[in-house]
């Protein structure tokens, strides 16, 4: 993906992105404290929006942290100890500020659809954190 549009992003993609959790907003941040992987967990191109997930890899017992399965977390290219938090998200303007490049485009790699599917579902009710 080397254009970037949002047309070229999908659900239960991977991206790189400096995200801004819950905690830190509430601290008075306005950025995140460090880049990492985020799931792409909706896009709305007719309002140039994306929605995305963090992957932790200190997510272990974390309410609301799904950990990855082994296999699937090769898969997309993420260390093996990964989970993906689903009690909050990002949301922005595409492309904003804090997406990172990752060789020639921006998709580092992708979930299987299952595997998407129940981290979406489990994601309703999530906080959402505007990062416009």
């Amino acid at each position: 993906m080397a254009s970037g549009t949002i047309d070229d992003l999908r659900i239960g993609q991977v991206l790189r992105y400096v995200y801004l959790f819950r905690e830190e907003a509430a601290a008075g941040r306005d950025e995140g404290v460090k880049e990492r992987f985020v799931i792409v967990l909706h896009v709305d191109p007719a309002r140039g929006r994306v929605y995305v997930l963090p992957v932790t890899t200190k997510g272990d017992g974390k309410p609301g942290a799904i950990p990855l399965p082994a296999e699937v977390a090769a898969a997309a290219g993420l260390d093996p100890t990964s989970s993906v938090l689903v009690s909050e998200y990002n949301h922005f303007q595409w492309m904003g500020f804090d997406i990172r490049p990752v060789g020639e485009g921006f998709i580092a790699g992708r979930l299987p659809p299952g595997f998407t599917a129940k981290i979406r579902a489990a994601a309703v009710g999530a906080v959402p954190i505007n990062r416009d």
